[in-house]
């Protein structure tokens, strides 16, 4: 049976996209972002309706979950089918490009890396292969209670910013080749005063407007020592001067800039006097074009700083007034333009932890076949999060590892399952109940298969 292949809305360039580097997870914000949202359509339009997961309660681990770009497309390597699915979608990713270029399809996506069925491959380092993933190619790792950890029970997939950001030529017909421009350094000596987001250029005590004269575009090339178009890459600083063209003058103290923050990702822009500390970010960024009015000191050779937190961002910054007042710069009021302003830190979902462990387990021998009946009651606590289900497993001993004879699977809503076809001798229970955080197993309960009634 010869499985389709995902259908591209758009006329796809002959140029690839740049290979994803490494972006790790920086935040908790688990919200499902647009290119995570949109591959989990591709792939149910391709190979029909399954369970997804994209955004997930922060925990102490890392996972791009906890920032919306990683999905979880449910197939299990256990049913064929479903195994068939994912192989097919993975092989489609990583075939070539007719040139013989590695991961055409994920570099188009905008993939990360990939963990299914015990391995782990990354698009960030191809010539690695498929590796390993934690030790679950080893036999002692095999039974069903680890399908989860071992990626047997789903395909987890990663993606860059720009894939999360669906700017990839995937989405939008164009590859996104740009190259990230380079850090610079400043031995300016920092203005005084601080940086201020405003509702209005107005707000500022003793403006001297000036036509708008840009300073800075990353996308043209244009200012802060830039030789040529290129994105702004988090955590690398440029330095625009302000005194363009003679507009500013040299007894300026202040410039008030118009701002703008085309983002891969749900950044923060900083705007600082050269050779100060980079501040927490002034400005929010989410994924899109952002544009504010910002107020920055200048420093002693008339630059000033810019920056943005996460993923990438063509910057633009025009100078439309100055002040010569040497005072503190003025605080704007968030009030008064709030999608302007951003906050100090970024709001943090509460963490869901793993529901607590399935009570009052129960199993007992079927009379007429060769199997067991499990049943208990539903945990006291879900953890934060809704359950997803319940496993239950007939362990051959009760040892940490032990050999697993037979499992089944239900849904939230169950209390019971049935085993069958199992041997005649002793086997002990284990039940499990899961949530987005994790699995919880109860105490395992012994029980005896005998020879079935005549």
């Amino acid at each position: 049976m010869v499985l389709p292949s995902p259908v591209p809305s758009v006329t796809l360039p002959a140029e690839l996209d740049r290979p994803a580097f490494y972006e790790a997870q920086r935040l908790c914000d688990p919200v499902a972002r647009p290119g995570a949202n949109a591959l989990a359509s591709l792939v149910q339009a391709t190979y029909g309706p399954a369970t997804m997961y994209i955004p997930r309660g922060c925990t102490s681990s890392t996972s791009e979950h906890f920032d919306g770009r990683a999905v979880d497309w449910m197939r299990s390597v256990r049913v064929p089918e479903e195994k068939a699915q994912a192989d097919a979608f993975v092989n489609w990713l990583l075939a070539p490009a007719p040139d013989g270029t590695p991961h055409a399809m994920a570099r188009r996506l905008g993939m990360m890396y990939i963990i299914w069925n015990n391995r782990m491959i990354r698009m960030y380092d191809p010539g690695r292969g498929w590796t390993d993933y934690r030790s679950c190619l080893s036999s002692g790792r095999a039974g069903t209670s680890l399908d989860n950890s071992c990626h047997r029970n789903h395909v987890h997939f990663s993606m860059s910013w720009d894939g999360a950001g669906a700017v990839t030529s995937w989405w939008t017909g164009v590859a996104q080749t740009q190259p990230f421009c380079t850090a610079a350094t400043t031995r300016a000596v920092p203005g005084s005063g601080s940086t201020a987001v405003l509702a209005a250029a107005s707000d500022v005590p003793g403006l001297v407007p000036v036509p708008a004269t840009t300073i800075l575009d990353t996308r043209a090339g244009v200012g802060g020592r830039l030789s040529g178009s290129c994105r702004a890459l988090a955590g690398r600083s440029l330095y625009p001067t302000a005194r363009a063209a003679g507009i500013v003058p040299p007894e300026a103290k202040s410039v008030v800039l118009k701002v703008s923050s085309a983002s891969n990702a749900p950044a923060r822009l900083s705007l600082w006097s050269s050779g100060g500390t980079r501040p927490t970010g002034q400005v929010s960024t989410p994924i899109g074009t952002t544009e504010a009015t910002v107020q920055v000191p200048l420093a002693s050779d008339g630059s000033i700083g810019l920056s943005t937190s996460l993923g990438a961002a063509n910057i633009s910054a025009a100078v439309i007034g100055y002040s010569t007042d040497g005072a503190a710069v003025p605080v704007a009021n968030p009030a008064a333009n709030p999608a302007a302003v951003a906050e100090e830190e970024p709001v943090v979902a509460p963490a869901s932890s793993r529901p607590t462990k399935p009570r009052a387990v129960k199993a007992k021998t079927l009379k007429y076949k060769k199997g067991v009946k499990t049943r208990w009651k539903a945990p006291r606590r879900d953890g934060g999060a809704a359950v997803t289900g319940f496993v239950v497993e007939a362990l051959k001993s009760k040892k940490r590892g032990a050999k697993v004879a037979g499992s089944c699977t239900v849904g939230p809503a169950k209390r019971a399952c049935k085993i069958k076809k199992l041997k005649k001798r002793k086997y002990w229970m284990s039940v499990s109940v899961s949530n987005d955080a994790g699995r919880t197993w109860a105490k395992r309960v012994k029980v005896r298969v005998r020879a079935p009634k005549r």
